[in-house]
């Protein structure tokens, strides 16, 4: 099972959402404010489940990971790609198999190791045999290997169209591990080891409240270096994370969405982007423990039996939008007209159960799990569920450990969730492709839609987003979940210290080279 595919779905929107219920909150040690002169001070939800890039979640742990790490790829705000450790790359050939990168010449870690070929090379198969997302991501990856001392060979197994976003920094692959990490991997969880542009001071860091990074001597462009120290404090309580940018202790934190008008009203800037849906997965698509799942009439009752406009308005207000797919705009599969492809209707949901053979309805068991309030928009599906005669007997998981055991133990045919946005390919690896993940845990097998996805990967790069719609309309209609919601990232910050504050969809804001002093 790979957790990291959870990590995307469950502890990046940590980051968006926050928790109403959260309570207490870390980061008073010392740690430096945003009053010392050239210090930037940051708020993070929660503490990196680790400093290990490969293992590390994506979303809630990247800025953890960004200041010391750079990445072979950048992947900017409107979506491009452009050079960071490699300043030539592309598939060779037609099938989008075999991908090739040439490096920057000159490059040293922050241990002063050259950064070459063979230590791309190393770290790259450390990430895809031991990375939290190897089972996923990186499955198609079949060898990496040094062709030169600056050229890197990437060859997968199967077609891996979106090997450029994988290697940026905020799908974390390609974070480039030094020779002396990788000597000793234990050590990388709780120390830096990369070539970015700033290096923990452990010293003055203390785990689980305040990390404190400073310039990295070696690094290869120093007016990418904008501060003289990066402090990342952990509030685990929204409404402490926000007073500490009010008060000038901090100068940018994640918002929840009914604080948006707070910071605002206090003199600060506030940007937001779509970066995550949320829903219920119906996983048991053969009807394994509930029979009624195994008819698509049953699955699309459910989805007309539920008002996504109420829902998300009173969740998310003018920070989220109502949809019934999976991605977002701006990436490849994105369906506009899809987004109220299930438009509420309880009269026709009964009409379909009927059909079905289940006019009376039937029970249903869910899982769903309660961190940070995740529980709150699969309970109201639930509650909406009853006016159709569809029960549910609800079991809410207190950590993400607990909710990613139970949802592949396979007992449970109904699951909440919220996964971020992503590009159609990696989406799939979770939710469309016969094999087992915490989105799909009995490997559903849609023939059809496998060969779509397939016939998408392997397309020349024009193509793949009209493959990639085609393949999002199939699944919508097949009803494999309710998707309910479409949320906003939101961040505050002091916009009279900073400049270079972005938000887009699936991109957060740079602190290690974008984020600089206004």
């Amino acid at each position: 099972m790979s957790r990291h595919r959870a990590a995307v779905g469950l502890i990046s929107v940590a980051l968006v959402t926050g928790s109403a219920a959260a309570c207490g909150g870390s980061g008073s040690g010392s740690g430096g404010g945003s009053d010392d002169t050239g210090t930037l001070t940051v708020i993070a939800s929660a503490a990196p489940a680790t400093l290990d890039p490969v293992k590390a979640n994506v979303g809630s742990d990247n800025w953890f990971v960004n200041l010391t790490y750079d990445t072979l790829l950048r992947l900017g705000p409107d979506g491009d790609v452009q050079p960071g450790l490699a300043v030539r790359w592309g598939y060779t050939g037609k099938d989008n198999r075999t991908f090739e990168l040439t490096l920057r010449e000159g490059v040293r870690f922050a241990d002063g190791t050259p950064l070459t070929a063979r230590a791309v090379a190393d770290s790259l198969n450390y990430a895809r045999k031991n990375g939290l997302n190897a089972a996923t991501w990186s499955s198609a990856i079949e060898t990496v290997t040094a062709t030169g001392p600056l050229t890197v060979r990437i060859h997968c197994s199967t077609p891996h169209p979106v090997l450029p976003l994988l290697l940026g920094q905020i799908q974390l692959v390609g974070s480039v591990i030094s020779p002396k990490g990788l000597a000793d991997p234990s050590k990388m969880g709780a120390g830096s080891f990369g070539a970015g542009p700033y290096v923990l001071d452990s010293a003055r860091s203390a785990s689980g409240d305040h990390y404190t990074y400073t310039p990295n001597p070696n690094y290869w462009d120093k007016s990418r270096i904008h501060w003289k120290k990066v402090v990342i404090k952990v509030v685990t309580n929204p409404s402490s994370a926000l007073d500490a940018v009010r008060t000038g202790q901090a100068d940018l934190t994640a918002l929840v969405a009914n604080q948006a008008d707070t910071a605002k009203s206090s003199g600060l800037s506030v940007i937001n982007a779509p970066i995550a849906f949320t829903g219920v997965n119906l996983a048991d698509r053969d009807g394994t423990l509930a029979r009624p799942l195994a008819d698509v009439r049953v699955r699309q009752a459910l989805n007309h039996a539920v008002d996504r406009q109420t829902i998300t308005q009173a969740i998310f207000k003018e920070y989220g939008r109502p949809t019934a797919q999976l991605s977002l705009p701006g990436l490849d599969g994105y369906v506009p007209d899809y987004d109220n492809r299930y438009p509420y209707d309880p009269a026709k949901a009964k009409r379909l159960l009927a059909e079905a053979g289940y006019p009376d309805g039937f029970t249903l068991r869910a899982e769903v799990q309660g961190v940070n309030g995740f529980d709150l928009l699969p309970q109201a599906v639930f509650q909406q569920w009853k006016q159709i005669g569809v029960t549910v007997d609800v079991v809410t998981d207190t950590t993400v450990g607990a909710f990613l055991s139970n949802a592949m133990s396979r007992s449970f045919p109904v699951l909440g969730f919220a996964y971020g946005g992503l590009p159609t390919y990696l989406t799939s690896l979770d939710w469309m492709l016969p094999h087992a993940s915490p989105f799909n845990p009995f490997a559903s097998k849609d023939p059809r839609l496998v060969r779509m996805l397939e016939t998408a990967a392997a397309a020349p790069q024009a193509r793949q987003p009209g493959l990639y719609r085609e393949a999002m309309r199939h699944v919508v209609d097949q009803a494999w979940f309710v998707a309910v919601s479409r949320q906003d990232q939101i961040f505050a910050y002091d916009g009279k210290k900073l400049d270079g504050v972005t938000v887009a969809s699936g991109y957060l804001p740079d602190l290690a080279w974008e984020v600089r002093p206004r």
